[in-house]
């Protein structure tokens, strides 16, 4: 009986010393994950500042990304983003950033316009878990009596955060961002494809099946 009240003080003891440790390892992992939650909260993601560039790398070609100042589109000042040879306008907001959407088809001679507007892109901040969705509906005449029934839709999820290796470095906390597009007029068009964005640099890495374009270098800043 003595041994039994001896062995049940020592368990009592062994856990009073085990508690402290274990509460303190969770206090330690707590204030970790809210460091970096804090971290990822203050940085820029989206890096668009005149001046940037941006390499990437894709079956041994090179695409570049440039920001080149800004530009008046629908009476809003854009920032002129550059992919290789082709302009793309985008809007950035505190809680968005918004890509200009500038659609047309030929038809019998004449051009007609399917879509002119600013799309979601992002939603800001991002957070791991939040999901948005831009959608645009509308039906464009052509030919005089024809209709055309116009659909583009846009769904993105934020999925994890992980670690990203590509020819230009190794980046931390980089988000994941899973896109799935749908455009429906004449054809339809439906695309997947996931992003990974680092703090300080924006999109190091992305792909679309089997196509991976990752980051082979970059300057922020002029």
């Amino acid at each position: 009986m003595y041994s039994s009240f001896k062995r049940h003080a020592s368990s009592l003891k062994l856990r009073a010393l085990t508690l402290p440790f274990v509460c303190a390892c969770l206090v330690l992992l707590i204030l970790g994950c809210s460091d970096l939650m804090l971290f990822r909260a203050d940085s820029e993601y989206l890096p668009l500042v005149d001046g940037s560039e941006w390499k990437y790398l894709l079956a041994g070609d090179t695409t570049s990304v440039a920001v080149a100042g800004d530009s008046l589109i629908s009476g809003r000042t854009c920032i002129v983003v550059l992919l290789d040879d082709s302009s793309t306008f985008w809007l950035k907001e505190r809680s968005a950033v918004y890509r200009y959407c500038y659609r047309t088809v030929l038809l019998g001679g004449g051009e007609y316009q399917l879509e002119k507007r600013f799309g979601l892109i992002y939603l800001l901040p991002l957070v791991t878990g939040n999901a948005w969705q831009d959608v645009f509906e509308d039906t464009v005449v052509v030919l005089g009596t024809d209709t055309v029934p116009v659909y583009h839709k846009l769904a993105a999820k934020v999925a994890s955060v992980e670690p990203v290796t590509t020819p230009a470095g190794v980046f931390e906390q980089c988000y994941r961002l899973d896109f799935t597009e749908e455009i429906r007029d004449l054809d339809t068009v439906l695309t997947s494809y996931s992003e990974w964005l680092a703090p300080g640099v924006g999109v190091v890495k992305r792909q679309s099946g089997a196509d991976e374009q990752a980051l082979a270098w970059y300057r922020i800043g002029p």
